[in-house]
């Protein structure tokens, strides 16, 4: 498998179009378990984006009508190796399941709901991504600029990020 990376560890490999293959394969697993609790499943993060260099771990979305039985999604989720990593209740965005070892962790499912701005914005900054190749090569850019500066601190190399997603998500918004 093309996925793996520590918790924690920031590294960048180069885009592979088995990632596109590994989704289909996890998201059927998905449906197949929990139907029409399933409003949407997206690929989304860097795995997603074609010729985009990327930590080795795919990244899901998945959208329900409500948040309030996390409960029930964390048991149905185990059943496909996920563990319940965080719990944004309050602010009802999105709950963070996790598969894979502490040491190798292979994806990260997003649970959200349709209409939220979770699930709007990781959606219009993917996409808009794909339709510009040139923003996307800036992304890979800063990407790999800041993993040379924050190889081992993770939480760093993702907050420098955001200035460049929140303005790449405004680009999209004046679009629609």
């Amino acid at each position: 498998m093309s996925l793996g990376l520590q918790r924690g560890k920031v590294q960048l490999v180069p885009y592979n179009p088995q990632w596109v293959v590994l989704f289909i394969e996890e998201k059927n697993q998905i449906q197949s378990l929990l139907g029409e609790d399933i409003i949407g499943i997206e690929h989304i993060g860097s795995t997603a984006i074609p010729g985009m260099d990327a930590k080795p771990i795919l990244d899901l979305m998945v959208a329900v009508d409500s948040l309030e039985d996390y409960v029930y999604y964390d048991q149905q989720f185990q059943k496909l190796g996920y563990t319940f990593r965080q719990d944004n209740r309050k602010n009802q965005e999105h709950i963070l399941f996790v598969k894979g070892l502490e040491e190798k962790r292979t994806h990260y499912l997003k649970l959200t709901t349709l209409n939220s701005n979770f699930w709007r914005e990781h959606i219009l900054f993917r996409d808009y991504l794909m339709r510009y190749p040139e923003r996307a090569e800036e992304y890979r850019r800063l990407k790999h600029q800041l993993l040379e500066q924050y190889a081992g601190e993770r939480p760093q190399y993702t907050e420098d990020k955001a200035g460049f997603i929140e303005e790449t998500i405004k680009l999209a918004e004046k679009e629609i």
